[in-house]
């Protein structure tokens, strides 16, 4: 009789441990399930722009609930196939004064100067690269030519103001005579000075505007990427009032949680994660026409990380 009751104890830690394997089986198969459901049926689209799932990872976490981790990208007729991850580099600051030719010509130095900063700007950003070289190529190439003609420009600059003051050295030595010969060939010198500070004028001008038309992209993206994840949100969301309830192995009182990467504000080069976390009576409480879509978003609690 006690070998018996020794056994039991052991014998029902044997059961509940097969209980549970079985249950964490049963909540993989539902997790694949609804991630397939989730890339399926989330596609967003208003014409000219798509937008849907590229990747889903999930787990499990006892206690507190379900996680999905959702990657996801948009196509336009502009663009192409793209994510928002990428954040917009700045446009590299033009050098103003030509760079000293000790050590490298100075094509070789301007060329280096702009490829290391952009390259800088996207060494962090590999899944937005190809959106980004759609979105900075007219830009740069507008910005070389301005640099090119600064640089220019900066040289002429250069070159007069030293054979001015090779000028006022010799007006310092010269007689009458050579001085009034040197006098005008200084004026016309300055004359030729005053033409091109009008010019640096007009094309530091065209830099000025061409800045203003890079921050109206970048304001046009930043509407973009709001409306892009609001209607990705909604769209899981709707899916998760469609689907929740396949969900049967998540304990009632426990959440289903979505990562939305890159999905949030701006924090230095990259974006922060979106994060929502819906509990599952509510989801059931969708699913059964209880509440609607809105209010589950509502209900939902979200946070940026």
């Amino acid at each position: 009789m006690k070998k018996l009751v020794t056994f039991l104890p052991g014998a029902l830690m044997v059961l509940a441990a097969s209980a549970s394997s079985q249950d964490y089986a049963d909540m993989h198969k539902q997790l694949d399930i609804m991630s397939d459901i989730m890339k399926s049926s989330v596609t967003v689209q208003d014409g000219r722009r798509a937008a849907k799932i590229t990747g889903i990872d999930s787990t499990y976490l006892q206690g507190q609930g379900i996680v999905f981790t959702i990657n996801s990208s948009s196509s336009s007729r502009d663009f192409g196939s793209f994510n928002f991850n990428f954040v917009m580099p700045e446009i590299p600051v033009m050098p103003i004064e030509p760079p000293s030719p000790e050590g490298r010509n100075s094509q070789e130095f301007f060329d280096i100067d702009v490829d290391e900063s952009v390259s800088k700007a996207l060494e962090n950003a590999s899944e937005g690269y190809e959106r980004a070289i759609e979105v900075l190529h007219g830009t740069r190439d507008q910005f070389r030519e301005l640099r090119d003609e600064q640089r220019d420009l900066a040289y002429e600059v250069r070159d007069i103001e030293r054979e001015i003051r090779d000028i006022e050295y010799q007006l310092r030595r010269a007689d009458k005579e050579k001085k009034n010969e040197l006098d005008a060939e200084a004026n016309k010198l300055k004359q030729q000075l005053s033409k091109i500070e009008q010019e640096k004028n007009q094309v530091e001008q065209k830099v000025t505007e061409l800045k203003k038309q890079q921050e109206l992209k970048n304001q046009e993206q930043a509407k973009e990427r709001v409306a892009f994840y609001k209607n990705l949100t909604h769209a899981l969301a709707d899916t998760l009032c469609l689907y929740g309830n396949g969900l049967r192995t998540l304990p009632k009182d426990e959440n289903v949680s979505l990562i939305l990467k890159a999905a949030g504000d701006k924090d230095g080069r990259r974006y922060k994660d979106q994060i929502y976390v819906f509990n599952k009576k509510d989801i059931t409480s969708c699913a059964m026409d209880k509440i609607d879509v809105a209010k589950l978003l509502e209900k939902g609690q979200g946070y940026q990380f």
